[in-house]
């Protein structure tokens, strides 16, 4: 799928590179970082990308959802994050895993569980509040 026509974010603020699966259930998606990603330096993904990430992994799935459902894909705002867990800032090379779980919907705020991992050790987690802008 292309990641261009699930997200509203362009060229160079776009921080997936592909949808690994989607379910009923869950998204996964990744990102390698690279040398010139705008959120990196000295070689070191700043955790202002790692919330990113995780943000832009929530409106693909949501993206995923409206186009199956026939419907214009949607744009969606931090509200809020709460109870988000730095445990390690990825390097140059590396490929970041990311789950998304929608736990809670209400009108347009949506709530999900984020948790992204670097060869299988979490790196960050937390939850996000996004409005949805219809």
């Amino acid at each position: 799928m292309d990641i261009k026509s699930l997200i509203p974010q362009r060229e160079p603020i776009i921080m997936i590179d592909k949808i690994v699966s989607h379910s009923d259930e869950k998204t996964s998606t990744s990102l390698t970082i690279k040398e010139t990603n705008i959120f990196v330096e000295k070689n070191i993904f700043q955790s202002s990308g790692l919330i990113e990430h995780i943000a832009q992994s929530s409106a693909a799935r949501m993206g995923i959802q409206t186009t199956e459902e026939g419907k214009k894909t949607l744009l969606g705002y931090i509200a809020s994050v709460k109870s988000m867990m730095i445990n390690r800032l990825p390097e140059v090379g590396e490929t970041i895993l990311t789950e998304i779980i929608i736990t809670n919907q209400i009108n347009n705020v949506i709530v999900v569980k984020g948790e992204s991992k670097v060869e299988n050790i979490v790196v960050s987690s937390g939850e996000l509040k996004v409005f949805i802008e219809e």
